[in-house]
């Protein structure tokens, strides 16, 4: 499970019969189905696993939590009446899928879809920002899939496998503002610049910043077959 890329799709679709019959008149007409367990565009060859469900509960919470209070509030009473719910899933590669993960997020958009979710690391856009950021720059990519998270003494990152990187984590000693900045720019760096690092190496973000050592650790907040487990483990930034 933890070595896929999984995404929600609630719309307010009947039943599945009407999700089949939206996703055949989607333009073109014709050119996607969903059968089988798969959701294909057939012109291209090319089809995802797919999954229709109904009843999923505390739809609305879930988004909630993962909107981290972005998502509008006629998007959550919508889900409030706890709509059918359609999975995608991809390899865990986001910026080798973010193509197919573009066209196949539009044909549920347009087959009536509300909003997305990221189940692999709990953060949840709606459709406006979710294109936008795949659409956009490489830091855009980053924030459409990993999320800041807090623990009882550290910060934690979550999501960074979606990049074949280990997530990292800082003390909660340190200001919520200076402590993201600090996890944002050490991630993106390392998505940005592909940096052979090892434990006791340091970071800063900037020459007139501290400096934090590096710990490499493995993912102990997430069990193996967690969607949000990280194989890679954790880099632990602690202050110089």
């Amino acid at each position: 499970m933890s070595s896929e890329l999984i995404l929600c799709v609630p719309g307010l679709w009947r039943d599945r019969s009407d999700f089949l019959g939206r996703i055949i008149t989607v333009d073109p007409k014709g050119q996607h189905m969903f059968a089988g367990g798969v959701l294909a565009d057939v012109e291209a060859k090319d089809h995802v696993q797919a999954e229709f469900e109904e009843g999923i509960p505390q739809l609305a919470r879930a988004f909630t939590i993962a909107g981290q209070g972005r998502l509008p509030a006629e998007l959550l009473a919508s889900l409030n009446r706890d709509p059918p719910v359609a999975f995608l899933h991809f390899p865990l590669d986001l910026t080798e899928q973010r193509g197919r993960i573009l066209k196949f997020c539009g044909v549920l958009r347009d087959a009536g879809g509300l909003a997305v979710k990221l189940e692999s690391s709990g953060v949840a856009h709606t459709w406006d920002r979710w294109f936008e950021l795949l659409n956009g720059s490489l830091f855009d990519l980053y924030c459409a899939a990993v999320v800041l998270v807090g623990g009882d003494d550290r910060y934690y990152s979550c999501g960074m496998h979606h990049f074949g990187l280990a997530e990292c984590s800082a003390s909660r000693a340190m200001p919520i503002d200076a402590a993201a900045e600090l996890m944002n720019q050490f991630n993106f760096w390392r998505i940005a610049e592909h940096p052979n690092l090892a434990p006791g190496h340091t970071f800063s973000v900037s020459a007139q910043s501290p400096g934090f050592r590096l710990e490499q650790l493995p993912d102990s907040l997430h069990p193996s077959d967690d969607l949000f487990h990280n194989p890679h483990g954790v880099w632990r930034l602690d202050a110089v």
